[in-house]
């Protein structure tokens, strides 16, 4: 009879999936940290993942890929062969969980893309910038600005658009969760 290892085998749910970033969370029984901290050494050698963090204590496992070069199902592919097999939540699990934006009139791809933004340039500069706190201020800024320079004129933009327009972004890049 041939004995199977337990530990080579993982049993995880992803909890979280956008584009360039996956963390799933491991079955309770494929936490030891040795298996973990193997698991994740093989994860960052495979090309275009650029960071894996582990928490022992959870079971999470959270990915940071390139996904111009690796798509979802290909970190999945290269996990398989991990002899990591990841499932995700249910459809009624999944209809449960609130969406991002909603309620907010904000589209989940508008928010992905200023998170990707923000992403690309701390990768690039080293610098970690809040695109969605940030993209407000400039506007507030803006309109500031030209209140002082041109007083509420009504000939051109006036300074309040900005404040509003800084306004607007802010709650829609903010949505209100329960």
């Amino acid at each position: 009879m041939v004995a199977t290892s337990r530990s080579a085998h993982h049993i995880s749910t992803i909890v979280s999936s956008v584009p360039g970033r996956m963390r799933i969370k491991l079955h309770p029984m494929g936490r030891q940290r040795a298996a973990m901290e193997r698991l994740k050494g093989k994860i960052e050698s495979h090309e275009g993942v650029h960071r894996v963090r582990l928490n022992h204590t959870t079971g999470s496992l959270t990915l940071n890929y390139d996904h111009y070069r690796i798509t979802k199902d290909g970190v999945l592919g290269f996990l398989e062969d991990l002899d990591v097999v990841a499932t995700e939540l249910g459809p009624g699990l999944k209809d449960s969980l609130p969406e991002v934006g909603a309620g907010a009139g904000s589209s989940p791809s508008f928010l992905q893309a200023i998170e990707d933004l923000s992403l690309r340039l701390w990768r690039r500069t080293g610098i970690r910038l809040n695109l969605k706190l940030a993209l407000p201020l400039s506007f507030a800024a803006a309109g500031l600005w030209s209140i002082r320079r041109q007083g509420l004129m009504v000939a051109a933009v006036p300074g309040w658009v900005f404040l509003w327009m800084a306004f607007d972004m802010f709650v829609k890049l903010h949505p209100h969760r329960e």
